[in-house]
């Protein structure tokens, strides 16, 4: 598990018109929790977040401008759903030996048996797993093997199993299916045609 550090400065100021300022000034809101009870009001620059993100870290190491570091995770990140920039990022803080609860990706791996030899069309349905475990057991992402899947067949969450790691979602859950391929409804004959209009005008008739 790679470690990554994130700059951030406190922030001195709440409420949307701050928000507004510091998004038109190229930095975002954020929040650092730190237990239950503590929350610290955080600006970021967006361009550093968006590459910090880019790494996919499962912990980072937040470095404030008052000089004290934390171990965190992201918690929580709000995009605009047009442009998909971000709005907003909660992180919360951890400590070594702790469990923490957060989001990880899923991957699909393989091409299903019923996509290659069945026409099928694979469907993927969730792409993120919350989870629970210690902060070195964070995977990277949840790699899903799809390549046995036949025609009509799924992998749920009960399927799936983590080192070290707790799924939290519901095992019933539909990670992946194989739809079976669409039947298009062959063109009419010229004979089959004028059949269902000979039809169609007795029906008009009697009415």
């Amino acid at each position: 598990m790679d470690e990554i550090s994130l700059n951030a400065r406190l922030r001195h100021g709440r409420g949307k018109g701050v928000a507004h300022r510091l998004r038109a000034s190229g930095y975002i809101p954020g929040v650092f929790y730190q237990g239950q009870d503590h929350s610290i009001p955080l600006e970021i620059n967006a361009h550093e977040l968006q590459l910090t993100l880019k790494k996919n870290p499962q912990l980072i190491l937040l470095k404030l401008d008052d000089g004290t570091q934390h171990e965190c995770v992201v918690r929580d990140l709000q995009r605009e759903p047009i442009s998909g920039r971000h709005l907003h990022i909660d992180l919360l803080g951890i400590a070594r030996g702790q469990k923490v609860t957060t989001k990880v990706a899923v991957e699909l791996e393989g091409i299903p048996q019923g996509v290659r030899l069945q026409g099928g069309v694979l469907q993927h349905s969730i792409h993120s797993l919350n989870i629970e475990c210690l902060p070195r057991d964070i995977p990277a992402k949840v790699t899903v093997e799809v390549s046995e899947l036949k025609v009509g067949s799924s992998v749920h969450i009960s399927d799936v199993q983590v080192p070290n790691v707790r799924i939290l979602d519901d095992p019933e859950i539909t990670i992946a299916t194989v739809l079976a391929p669409r039947v298009e409804k062959a063109a009419a004959t010229p004979e089959e045609a004028a059949a269902e209009g000979e039809a169609a005008e007795g029906e008009a008739t009697e009415s």
